[in-house]
C-alpha cells in the first residue's frame, strides 16, 4: 500500500519551499516523511523555488497544485475576465467560484478556468518535464471538486501530451477520527468544509466514471489532511493513521495525508497580502506544528509500524 505524504504550497517564497523541504529525506539536508510536494504555478518567486526540487530526488513526487482563489494567474489576465480583476489577481474566492460555477455564466466560467488551469500545468511541466509522463493535479483551497473547476481539471489531464498518475479527491473518511478518540477536537469549520466537499463530490464521480480517464479507485486515494487542517499534528495524525490505513486497504487504494509545512515568514510575502483569511492560514502557527510533525519520531513510528502490517510504502 502506498502511503504519500503531502505538503501543499511549494513555491511562494525560497525561504517557505525550503522549510518544507526540510520534512522530507528526498532533498538534501532534509529528514522526515513528506515524499510529494504540490507546486504553485502562480507565485511570482516560482522560478526562484523551482531549483530547489532538482536537488531533490526524483522520487519526491511533483503534483501541480491548481489555484484560482489567490494571487495572481498563469494566463493571458486579458482572457479571464471573470476570474481576474485588472491586476491579473484572481477576485472570485471560493464561495465566488461555487455560486460562477452553478450560474448563468458558468460555461464561460468554465472556459476560462479551463484555459488557467492548462497554463498552471504547462508551467509546471516546462519547469520539470517529467511531470508530463506523470502528471499529478490537485487544487488550492480544495476548488477542484467545485464543479466547473472539477471539469476544467479533467480537461487539463485528458491533454494527450499528459499521462496523469493522479487527481486528488479531498473527500476524507470521518470514521478513523471518530473511532480514534479524537473527532471531538476537529474545529466546526472543518466538519462544515468536510460536509460540503463529500457533496460536491456526489456530483463530481459521475463526471469523472464519464470521462474516460479511468474510475476513482485506479487514479486517486483514501485522503486525509481536511478534518485537522492547520491541526496536522504528530498526536493527532498518529491516532488516525492506523484506521486510515484499514480503510485503505479495504478499498484497495493507497493513502495521502496532506500537510502545510512551510510557513510564510511575513504577510507582504504572501500570494496576496490583502486577503486576511490566506495571510493568516499563511502565516500562521498550525504550519509549524504540521512542519515539527513530519520530522517527529513519533509519526516515523507510527509509520513503520504501518509498514510492519500493511507493507506500506511512501
Amino acid at each position: 500500500m502506498s502511503v504519500i505524504f503531502t505538503a501543499d504550497d511549494f513555491g511562494i517564497t525560497p525561504e517557505q519551499s525550503r522549510r518544507i523541504l526540510e520534512c522530507s529525506s528526498m532533498a538534501p539536508g532534509g529528514k522526515g516523511l513528506l515524499s510529494s510536494v504540490s507546486v504553485l504555478a502562480t507565485s511570482p518567486r516560482f522560478e526562484e523555488c523551482a531549483p530547489l526540487l532538482d536537488a531533490c530526488s526524483d522520487e519526491l513526487r511533483i503534483s501541480v497544485h491548481l489555484n484560482f482563489v489567490e494571487g495572481p494567474c498563469a494566463a493571458n489576465p486579458e482572457d479571464l475576465p471573470l476570474l481576474v480583476d485588472e491586476k491579473g489577481f484572481f477576485k472570485l474566492g471560493y464561495g465566488g467560484l461555487l455560486a460562477a460555477s452553478v450560474g448563468p455564466r458558468s460555461a464561460e466560467l468554465e472556459r476560462e478556468l479551463t484555459l488557467e488551469a492548462k497554463a498552471q500545468a504547462a508551467r509546471i511541466v516546462a519547469r520539470f518535464p517529467r511531470a508530463a509522463r506523470h502528471l499529478r493535479l490537485d487544487g488550492h483551497q480544495h476548488t477542484q471538486l467545485i464543479p466547473a473547476v472539477f471539469r476544467a481539471m479533467l480537461a487539463t489531464a485528458a491533454d494527450p501530451a499528459y499521462s496523469l498518475e493522479y487527481l486528488r479527491i479531498p473527500v476524507e473518511p470521518a470514521g478513523p477520527a471518530l473511532a480514534a478518540g479524537v473527532a471531538a477536537s476537529v474545529k466546526p469549520v472543518n466538519w462544515v468544509k468536510h460536509a460540503l466537499l463529500g457533496t460536491l463530490w456526489s456530483r463530481d464521480r459521475r463526471m469523472l466514471e464519464a470521462s474516460g480517464l479511468g474510475p476513482y479507485e485506479d487514479r486517486s486515494a483514501v485522503f486525509s489532511g481536511v478534518l485537522f487542517s492547520g491541526q496536522m499534528d504528530k498526536a493527532r495524525v498518529s491516532a488516525v493513521l492506523p484506521g486510515l490505513a484499514e480503510e485503505a486497504q479495504r478499498r484497495g487504494m493507497g493513502l495521502e495525508l496532506l500537510f502545510h509545512p512551510g510557513r510564510v515568514d511575513a504577510p507582504e510575502h504572501c500570494l496576496n497580502p490583502s486577503l486576511p483569511g490566506f495571510v493568516e492560514f499563511s502565516c500562521g502557527e498550525g504550519r509549524d506544528i504540521e512542519h515539527e510533525a513530519l520530522r517527529s519520531a513519533e509519526l516515523a513510528a507510527a509509520f513503520g509500524a504501518l509498514r510492519d502490517e500493511h507493507g506500506a510504502v511512501a
